[in-house]
């Protein structure tokens, strides 16, 4: 899939600042900062729709094209006004908090779906983690059922199951009026 749109060199930068501001390194440096993952061409531009009419579903309200590229220009200012992108991250999200939320969402979103990323997650903290999406779960990382476990078969089962089609609707006219909302 390839984007209709595309970002001049200026906001190509102040999305890579905002982007790195946003989700900074960790201290010891095993994650990588996201201006480094191809999040900005792979999941961003892929994502933001070109305009607001673009038809279809848009997955990130509140941002189109047009919108973030208004977004990197007020931060761009901002950053030359306050000096450093995170002061401008701060008072965007103070000034104008749904299309900060929106570059948030792009950023965290993108970013944790981004393969360094889900790398990174599974060598530092989570061995199980695969990223999404999680068709099979976890089982790779579980271990296999057993009867014998009175944890995972209790010796007195409790609960029933009962077949969809055995389902009925319980009769409401019993309840007194003001329980009904009458």
């Amino acid at each position: 899939m390839e984007s209709r749109w595309s970002l001049s060199d200026d906001e190509r930068v102040t999305l890579a600042s905002a982007l790195d501001a946003l989700l900074p390194p960790d201290s010891n440096g095993s994650f990588p900062p996201p201006s480094t993952t191809g999040l900005i061409d792979d999941f961003i531009l892929m994502r933001v729709p070109d305009g607001p009419d673009a038809g279809g579903w848009t997955p990130y309200p509140y941002v189109d094209a047009g919108e973030l590229k208004h977004t990197l220009l007020a931060l761009a200012q901002m950053e030359r006004d306050l000096g450093s992108m995170t002061a401008a991250l701060e008072a965007f999200e103070q000034a104008i908090p749904l299309a900060f939320l929106s570059l948030w969402r792009l950023a965290v979103y993108g970013y944790y779906s981004r393969p360094e990323t889900i790398a990174a997650i599974a060598r530092d903290l989570a061995p199980a983690y695969h990223g999404a999406p999680l068709p099979l779960g976890y089982a790779h990382a579980m271990a296999s059922w057993d009867p014998t476990d009175p944890l995972q078969m209790p010796r007195n089962p409790r609960g029933t199951y009962i077949p969809t089609d055995h389902i009925q609707r319980v009769d409401l006219s019993v309840l007194p009026k003001e329980w009904r909302g009458e």
